[in-house]
């Protein structure tokens, strides 16, 4: 009984912070999608193809802003190794139980 009144009482005080964590959490998953979406780079890759056979950008044009659109790919693949290994680091420390078996000693 004693627990549903801390419910109530502190309900105007608890709902309004579990929204704006909810929004934060929102917001993190919307950008973490935008860090690691290389979809655009790669339609981005084609629309310079496209240009530079129907002659609107020149060669060397068509080279700079590929190098752009590969050092980006990199730089994804490069964040998602990190937040790979992160997650698997967390995992590590945090979940399952060590079994010693010996083996390999």
């Amino acid at each position: 009984m004693a627990f549903l009144l801390d419910d109530i009482i502190l309900a105007p005080i608890k709902l309004p912070i579990a929204g704006f964590n909810w929004i934060l959490r929102q917001v993190q998953t919307m950008a973490n999608e935008e860090l690691l979406s290389d979809q655009p780079w790669k339609e981005r890759l084609i629309e310079l193809q496209m240009m530079l056979e129907v002659g609107d950008i020149s060669e060397e044009e068509y080279k700079a802003e590929e190098a752009k659109v590969f050092q980006a790919l990199r730089d994804i693949r490069a964040r998602k190794k990190e937040m790979a290994r992160q997650a698997a680091d967390e995992g590590d420390e945090s979940e399952g139980i060590g079994i010693y078996t010996g083996y390999g000693e």
